[in-house]
């Protein structure tokens, strides 16, 4: 019997030295960013990636598209980054003002800010967002409840 407690303390040891070496199971936009090497993201802030054009939403992420239908440039933001529209190039642009339809495939409450006019709205765990013509276009920050 005491075999056993030997062996599932000395497996535990090795997976928690693993875990320690590897970082936790769950992926992350920031880890997405190190398995990508797309240049451009180089120069992103912390916790974003560049996504290709109408690509599908990663897990743990929050996507904006530039265009309706989850279409166009399109960025990951990792849950619990803040982060200003403004540091996302999008064509001759930035994200900030041009963004149509979002994705929050996180666990948390994402929260959409227009500076411009104080407007904020929660993007809830799980839903996508068409923005409604009252409110294309107008996010600047994401921030997270």
């Amino acid at each position: 019997m005491a075999n056993w407690k030997a062996r599932l303390l000395v497996t535990t040891t090795a997976l928690a030295a693993c875990a320690i070496v590897t970082g936790p199971a769950v992926s992350t936009a920031a880890q997405a960013a190190t398995v990508r090497t797309r240049t451009a993201e180089a120069d992103l802030p912390p916790g974003v990636v560049k996504l290709g054009d109408a690509e599908g939403c990663p897990p743990v992420t929050l996507c904006l598209y530039r265009d309706y239908n989850r279409r166009g440039p399109a960025y990951g933001i990792g849950a619990g980054y803040k982060v200003d529209l403004k540091d996302l190039p999008m064509g001759d642009d930035t994200a900030a003002n041009n963004v149509s339809s979002w994705v929050n495939n996180t666990h948390g409450l994402a929260v959409l800010i227009d500076a411009d006019n104080g407007k904020v709205r929660p993007l809830y765990p799980g839903q996508p967002l068409e923005e409604p013509p009252s409110d294309n276009d107008t996010v600047d920050l994401v921030d997270w409840a």
